[in-house]
């Protein structure tokens, strides 16, 4: 079974701080993660925390939908003790804020030639 009790506090905590809505199943299973937008028109982002095992947890953060195709490019993901989650889950946040910040898809890329 995959049992979130040990991280929900801290997962929900994040949830509320970015104004988010959690999900907690997917295809019939447990599951935890939100998602986060980007710059209008499409983009969004989606942070997910798998269940832990022992005393170790992994999250992701990645891209769902961009405004430059960049999906596969726009995925990380960081491993660590449950009593470090809110530390993860904050660098993963802060990673999402700066793909968000990366050159749109008509930025200039330096002189024309």
């Amino acid at each position: 079974m995959r049992d979130y009790a040990a991280v929900d506090r801290v997962i929900n905590a994040w949830v509320k701080a970015t104004s988010s809505s959690l999900y907690t199943e997917w295809a019939g299973q447990p599951a935890r993660f939100f998602h986060l937008p980007g710059k209008p028109p499409f983009e969004c982002f989606q942070v997910s925390v798998d269940p832990p095992d022992a005393d170790a947890v992994t999250l992701h953060a990645r891209a769902i939908d961009t405004n430059d195709d960049n999906e596969l490019d726009l995925e990380r993901s960081r491993c660590g003790s449950v009593e470090d989650l809110d530390a993860i889950l904050s660098a993963a946040i802060e990673t999402v804020e700066a793909w968000k910040e990366r050159p749109g898809p008509n930025a200039r890329k330096g002189p024309e030639q």
